[in-house]
């Protein structure tokens, strides 16, 4: 061990098992890769601070795959609006036909959207009328 390891504070049970239950796909094979006992990984998991740390860290796992997914959609399109010109005529129909569905599902996608986002304007507007006083009430 060198002076800076000594320094380092050490990882807790509990961290090497949140690690080790992000990296693996069973609790097993978490608890085999952590060096905890299953049933202690069981018994974190119904700490509800440890399952909202886990389902935090599973979620930024999620959430940084998407991000990569979605920057290679942009050489995903550059490269169907390459092959959409190939030789292949099958090749160049399905290039053309997997753009063309994308882009319609884009825009009905952005429709729902905006429709949402109305619905949701209108009842938000209804609900803060319903808060007002209604002084003009009679009894």
């Amino acid at each position: 061990m060198n002076d800076f390891d000594r320094y380092m504070p050490k990882e807790t049970n509990k961290e090497k098992v949140l690690i080790a239950l992000v990296e693996t796909s069973s609790i097993r094979e978490a608890a085999k890769k952590s060096g905890i006992g299953e049933a202690t990984v069981y018994r974190y998991l119904q700490d509800k601070d440890f399952l909202a740390e886990y389902r935090n860290a599973r979620r930024q796992t999620v959430e940084s795959a998407i991000a990569q997914m979605q920057n290679a959609a942009s050489e995903a399109v550059e490269r169907l609006k390459e092959l959409q010109y190939c030789e292949n005529p099958a090749v160049a129909a399905r290039c053309a036909q997997i753009i063309f569905e994308n882009s319609v599902k884009g825009m009905e996608t952005t429709d729902i959207l905006e429709r949402l986002e109305k619905i949701e304007g209108e009842h938000q507007k209804q609900i803060e009328a319903a808060a007002k006083p209604n002084n003009q009430r009679r009894f």
